[in-house]
């Protein structure tokens, strides 16, 4: 059983996607410490003056788990949100085949930030037609253990025999490998060649939100790009 555990995050990058596809069971860890300037409610598109990032506005709270995190509606950060992107990707060639499933988004005044960036991530899968099971960590009842060892019983109790982890967890993953020892966990890192795609003013620019990439290559291209992503 193929099994990723990732922290959700707002308009998320084609890794995650690749993550997703990769999953035969993708869990959404929802239940760890929010951090505030992260990628759970913050992400990057490109402008004719580079790069942009889009935050969406959180009612700040000290030590709120994911899942308990609440949407600061005070300024309308979804209009200005669905303004931008308007602006920036209109002259994409898939504006019109895309731009109408990111608006509904937008256009629905969820409570909390968990809520937005799963549906997000659902409909970008559907509309990608990228097909696992979900789960989120807070429904599998795991007690609340330290980091790898959380990891480790979510992965027993879905009956994973392979884990995908995110790049940036490396570090503490190395630290930990003593505990995956003897658990039969097959270990694999996500790691790839940032994939080149044509995109609107000039340089190339890496590692954006996936909605960069489906807006210059289309759902076609983007599912074959995605397909041909070969983890290392």
């Amino acid at each position: 059983m193929k099994v990723s555990i990732f922290q959700p995050t707002y308009l998320s990058w084609i890794g995650f996607y690749k993550a997703i596809q990769w999953s035969e069971r993708f869990v959404f860890l929802d239940d760890v410490q929010f951090e505030h300037h992260s990628w759970q409610h913050r992400n990057r598109i490109k402008s004719a003056d580079g790069e942009i990032i889009l935050t969406v506005p959180t009612i700040r709270k000290f030590l709120q788990k994911i899942n308990e995190v609440k949407i600061n509606y005070a300024q309308d950060w979804a209009k200005k949100h669905l303004r931008s992107i308007k602006f920036n990707y209109c002259k994409a060639p898939f504006f019109e085949e895309f731009f109408p499933v990111l608006e509904i988004f937008y256009q629905k005044r969820v409570e909390k930030l968990l809520e937005l960036n799963v549906n997000i991530i659902k409909d970008i899968c559907d509309f990608l037609e990228i097909k696992t099971d979900f789960y989120y960590s807070s429904w599998l009842e795991v007690q609340d253990l330290r980091k790898n060892e959380k990891v480790i019983a979510i992965l027993k109790k879905l009956g994973a025999n392979q884990y995908l982890y995110a790049e940036g967890a490396e570090a503490y993953m190395q630290e930990a490998m003593d505990l995956y020892q003897g658990t039969g966990l097959k270990l694999i890192p996500l790691k790839f060649e940032y994939p080149f795609y044509s995109q609107l003013y000039g340089k190339f620019i890496p590692n954006l939100s996936i909605i960069d990439i489906i807006f210059n290559c289309g759902k076609e291209k983007t599912i074959s790009i995605l397909k041909n992503i070969d983890l290392r």
